[in-house]
C-alpha cells in the first residue's frame, strides 16, 4: 500500500510539473527543455506558465499547498533513498515508453485514455485540465 502511495505521488508530481511545459510546445518546434534553459530561451512562455500557475494557486490555495508538501516529501524521500528513487524513476520512464508505443499502435484508444485522464484530473483538481499537447507530425 505504501509503494502505491509513493508511486502515485511520483506520477502526480511528474505530471503536474511536466504539463505546463508540454502545453507550451509549438507545432513547428521540438518540445521545450525543462527548467532554467527553457526559461532563458523563452522568457515570455516561461512567464506565461508562471502566471497560470500563480492563477491556479490563487484560485486553489489548499491544492497548491498540498502539491508543495508532496513535492517536499518526495524530495526528502529521494535524498534519503537515492537508489530507490532512481529505480522508481526508471520504472516510470519504462512505463511512459510502453504507453507511447501503445499510443502509436492504436491512436484512437490512446485518445480515449487521454480523455478519461483529463476528466479524472478535472474532477480531482476542480478545474479544467491543461490543454492537450499538439500531436507530433508523422515521421517521414
Amino acid at each position: 500500500m505504501r509503494m502505491q502511495h509513493i508511486f502515485f505521488t511520483i506520477i502526480a508530481t511528474v505530471s503536474f510539473l511536466g504539463s505546463p511545459l508540454s502545453a507550451l510546445a509549438d507545432d513547428d518546434q521540438p518540445p521545450p527543455r525543462p527548467g532554467k534553459e527553457f526559461c532563458k530561451e523563452n522568457p515570455g512562455k516561461c512567464a506565461e506558465a508562471r502566471a497560470r500557475h500563480q492563477e491556479f494557486c490563487t484560485a486553489n490555495p489548499e491544492k497548491c499547498e498540498q502539491m508543495k508538501q508532496k513535492r517536499a516529501e518526495r524530495r526528502e524521500f529521494c535524498t534519503a533513498n537515492p537508489e530507490k528513487c532512481k529505480e522508481q524513476r526508471e520504472a516510470m520512464k519504462a512505463r511512459r515508453a510502453e504507453m507511447q508505443a501503445k499510443c502509436q499502435a492504436d491512436p484512437a484508444k490512446c485518445e480515449e485514455m487521454k480523455d478519461q485522464a483529463r476528466k479524472k484530473f478535472q474532477d480531482k483538481m476542480g478545474g479544467p485540465p491543461p490543454p492537450a499537447p499538439p500531436a507530433a507530425p508523422p515521421a517521414k
